[in-house]
């Protein structure tokens, strides 16, 4: 995330918005997948042989196909953006890319359906999946004039990648795919875009204060969560491996911070 600025009216309907946390798991969920069969395309493709493991080490691997031609109109169509917000950045940048997961969402399905995993499963596959990609700082400004600010200085001092010059200070969903490392919105804004898709109910979650971005998600579970419009969205951190829905580093932890912004 880099510097876009937020309209006021925005800023005053994040402050309405009605938060809460608990940990009980009381709430029945009915989760009903959708998977857009769409023949492959015969055309050019990116391709990224990936491996990880899911919170119970069971070991997962395919091919992250992604099609040349929608990585370049993605691109086209993040920098002739004009955004509004944050809020309104992640949701024309999802919208465009939306058609463009087939690949993607086909490869997860097929591991659904090889490990023959129910629709909670099936959600901590895709978010352990995503956790298990590289981390990099991505700046709308050079790396050098992003590290002015601290706790970026301090992160690349520490080895973190810094990809600079990047409109917005993000990647589509299309970039995450083919470049295969992100930092935290790049990331919830490919789940927000694929989960809700084939059938989750998710949100995005900003803070402020934190300088960060985690995913939220309506579905069975334990832990923290933020009630947004009479339903519960539980907290997802997906920026390093081994985070559980419902759990947030203590350094996050304070829910007050958080706002759905999408």
């Amino acid at each position: 995330m880099d510097n876009l600025k937020i309209s006021l009216g925005f800023l005053i309907s994040l402050a309405l918005v009605f938060y809460s946390f608990t940990f009980s798991k009381d709430e029945k969920i009915e989760i009903i997948l959708s998977e857009n069969l769409i023949p492959e395309k015969n055309t050019s493709k990116f391709s990224k042989f990936a491996e990880w493991q899911d919170y119970d080490r069971l070991s997962y691997s395919d091919t992250v196909k992604v099609y040349k031609e929608d990585y370049i109109s993605s691109i086209e169509n993040k920098n002739n953006l004009d955004p509004k917000s944050w809020s309104d950045l992640y949701l024309k940048l999802s919208i465009e890319d939306n058609n463009k997961l087939n690949l993607i969402s086909s490869m997860l399905f097929n591991l659904k359906r090889e490990n023959d995993l129910n629709p909670d499963e099936f959600a901590k596959l895709i978010v352990s999946f995503v956790q298990y990609i590289p981390y990099s700082l991505i700046v709308g400004r050079s790396c050098k004039e992003a590290s002015i600010n601290k706790s970026i200085k301090n992160m690349i001092k520490n080895g973190v990648n810094c990809e600079g010059n990047i409109f917005a200070g993000i990647y589509t969903p299309m970039e995450f795919m083919k470049n295969f490392k992100g930092d935290c919105d790049t990331r919830t804004v490919f789940l927000y875009t694929l989960m809700k898709n084939i059938g989750y109910d998710v949100v995005i979650m900003n803070s402020k204060q934190y300088a960060h971005s985690i995913l939220g998600i309506r579905i069975a579970a334990t832990g923290k969560y933020k009630k947004y419009k009479g339903k519960k969205y539980y907290v997802w951190e997906t920026t390093n491996s081994g985070w559980r829905v419902g759990n947030i580093p203590p350094k996050y932890n304070k829910l007050e911070n958080w706002n759905i912004i999408l």
